[in-house]
């Protein structure tokens, strides 16, 4: 038996060591998005483009493994044909994650100068952009506009300025013993919602619940209730089933009284993110999270934690800068958007991995008059070549691609780059292979586990009978 037993545990090391091979050889498809031309706002403006220079830039990739990133720059020479000054309003979508933006992934100037932005925060595009049957994200014009918004979010399950109950807990292991720390409760959720910070743990039973969390030093515990107050009961244990109570600890509950908005905004500037949370006003944070926040008291029975809002910073979203350039009367100036984008990696069916970029120019369409579109890629050294493009380009030295258009294309630009120069049938050939291969390893590997577990069980029930009648 103990050989058998031996056996077992040799397998699944085995298994474990070849399915981490596998995980680690990296993803054959990742997830990239569109980059835009920027938006008008404001319908009939007399502003018009003479010329747009539009560089991508990926000689300095520094990006991940998985896919290629650059920077991409385009300037506009712009002009006011109207005698009035105009004040012009304008967007710039991109597609991001809260919790990975700088202040010095962007820059927009006008004639030299900075220009001061807004950051408006739009719908959620996926989670982690690793999958091939995402939905692209919607640039539509009136898609965009509607996310611009400088009213706070009205919630269905509570208002901004309403004041909740907020239980602060002050949690103290005696003699270094590492406690589970529990509080149980009930409340009625059309009644009562509840807000937790520093829990892992999340049992219910209807209206009964239970949070816990390992204290090892001394921590500090919230719990936030608006509308009907809840009685809290106090336990802590020694084991992770919560079974074997201890009193090893202690424990003090300060209460106070406070107003939402206020205590949602501290709450989100302490998560690890904060860094970050200047660039967004006080109204797009509350706006994001206050509905991240009704959603969960909907769909959870009005329980919600700190995981379920801060992961919210992981997820690639649409997000909008908006700024306003003063042009005087028949007035010309050069405004410049730079920016990084990333694109969307698939070796699916290539030898080498196919990067593959998007630049959406139906935004230029809202101008008074768009002329002279002059586009600049300069590759990287491990994807030098443009093996598909929806423009024809000039190839010249240093990896530089060059493209020059009198007036906007019918469609949005497009183009990949590629190891080498061209996608031939021996790269064709070898992707399938790897493919092929990669999937029946997988099989493979799942078809002996269960052979040889299946052989084992066998030979324990053959051994059980034979000593039965022994």
């Amino acid at each position: 038996m103990k050989k058998l037993i031996t056996a077992i545990i040799l397998i699944t090391v085995l298994c474990s060591a070849a399915f981490a091979v596998l995980a680690n050889s990296g993803p054959v498809f990742w997830k990239g998005y569109p980059s835009s031309d920027i938006m008008l706002i404001e319908e009939n403006s007399p502003i018009t483009v003479k010329n747009e220079n539009l560089i991508f830039d990926f000689s300095d990739d520094n990006g991940s493994d998985y896919t290629i990133m650059g920077k991409v720059t385009a300037t506009y020479e712009m002009a006011n044909s109207a005698d009035k000054p105009q004040s012009v309003q304008m967007a710039f979508p991109f597609v991001g994650r809260l919790n990975e933006l700088s202040p010095n992934d962007i820059t927009i100037v006008a004639d030299g100068s900075s220009v001061p932005y807004d950051i408006f925060i739009g719908d959620i595009v996926d989670s982690y952009g690793a999958s091939a049957q995402d939905k692209e994200p919607s640039f539509e014009f009136k898609d965009i506009v509607n996310t611009i918004t400088y009213e706070p979010y009205k919630a269905e399950n509570f208002a901004e300025n309403e004041k909740g109950k907020l239980y602060t807990i002050y949690v103290k292991p005696i003699d270094e013993q590492r406690i589970n720390f529990a509080v149980d409760f009930n409340f009625d959720s059309k009644k009562t919602k509840v807000l937790t910070y520093g829990f892992n743990g999340y049992e219910r039973n209807g209206n009964n619940v239970r949070i816990d969390t390992w204290c090892y030093k001394p921590e500090i515990l919230q719990i936030y209730v608006l509308g009907e107050d809840i009685n809290l009961n106090i336990n802590a244990y020694t084991d992770g089933e919560l079974s074997k109570k201890t009193d090893l600890f202690t424990h003090q509950i300060l209460t106070k009284e406070v107003e939402l908005k206020p205590y949602l905004m501290e709450y989100i500037r302490n998560n690890d993110y904060r860094k970050n949370n200047g660039m967004f006003s006080d109204t797009q944070l509350y706006n994001l999270y206050a509905k991240v926040l009704d959603n969960y008291f909907t769909k959870n029975m009005g329980y919600s934690s700190e995981h379920d809002l801060y992961e919210h910073g992981n997820y690639q979203r649409i997000l909008t800068l908006v700024y306003t350039v003063k042009f005087p009367g028949n007035s010309e100036k050069e405004v410049s958007v730079s920016y990084n984008a990333s694109g969307t990696m698939d070796k699916r069916e290539t030898s080498e991995p196919l990067y593959s970029f998007d630049y959406i120019l139906n935004p230029a369409k809202n101008w008074e008059d768009f002329k002279n579109l002059n586009i600049t890629i300069i590759t990287p050294q491990k994807a030098p070549y443009i093996v598909k493009s929806s423009t024809r380009f000039t190839k010249g030295e240093n990896n530089t691609y060059t493209a020059t258009l009198s007036e906007l294309p019918e469609g949005d630009l497009s183009f990949t780059l590629y190891a080498h120069e061209k996608i031939t049938l021996l790269d064709k050939i070898q992707g399938k292979l790897r493919m092929n291969l990669w999937h029946f390893t997988f099989l493979l590997i799942y078809a002996t586990v269960f052979m040889i577990i299946g052989i084992i069980i066998v030979k324990l029930i053959l051994r059980s009978k034979k000593n039965r009648y022994i």
